[in-house]
């Protein structure tokens, strides 16, 4: 198998991907240290809750990314798309901290689906050039690797 570089939108992701994990967990955990047992508080258990979650979601996606797994890009989207629509929420609400879920989660799907990206996670076990499909005799015949046996006077 040929060995590639990780194409540079992917490391920008993991680059982002890894600010958030961080940053989930710290805002989780000082959340859950602030509210103390508070029985009354129940929203704000589910943010904590929604924000660890994420966390390790997005970092068990990251690893599947580099290991170069195409599957790995659907639950990076999915925790993209609720930080962004809380984001939007918080925007909607007043508060200008969703700005920074709304630019994130953009750019991380916006480079997801970036040319580079999905070659690299499309292209695992085909070596450059290979024709990507299935074998069908009619996709076969186009690319010239099937014996034209005079039938198609």
């Amino acid at each position: 198998m040929v060995r590639r570089a990780l194409p540079n939108y992917l490391w920008l992701v993991l680059a982002i991907l890894f600010a958030q994990i961080i940053l989930n967990v710290f805002g989780g955990t000082v959340l859950l240290y602030s509210l103390g047992g508070r029985p009354d508080a129940g929203a704000l258990y589910v943010v904590v809750c929604f924000a660890l979650l994420a966390s390790v979601v997005l970092a068990v996606s990251a690893l599947f990314l580099v290991l170069r797994n195409p599957w790995a890009r659907y639950p990076v989207i999915v925790v993209e798309g609720l930080s962004m629509a809380g984001g939007l929420l918080s925007l909607l609400t007043g508060s200008t901290a969703g700005i920074t879920n709304l630019a994130l989660g953009f750019a991380v799907l916006l480079m997801l689906y970036q040319p580079e990206v999905r070659a690299w996670l499309t292209d695992v076990r085909t070596p450059p050039g290979s024709w990507h499909g299935p074998a069908t005799t009619v996709g076969m015949a186009a690319s010239g690797r099937l014996p034209d046996h005079g039938l198609a006077d």
